[in-house]
């Protein structure tokens, strides 16, 4: 499962819990920078598995 952000931040920060329920990929992922540099950090410090798809 994808999920596009549309290059909107928000988008990438609202998905992000779904994936304690299923495994899916956030698109542009990096886009959330603009508001919140460490978010992908932080959400590992949580216990979320992150990974970068290149």
């Amino acid at each position: 499962m994808e999920v596009a952000t549309y290059n909107d931040h928000r988008m990438a920060m609202a998905f992000a819990p779904l994936a304690l329920k299923v495994p899916f990929v956030v698109k542009d992922a990096g886009v959330v920078s603009k508001s919140f540099p460490t978010f992908w950090e932080d959400m590992q410090k949580l216990g979320f598995e992150v990974k970068a798809n290149n």
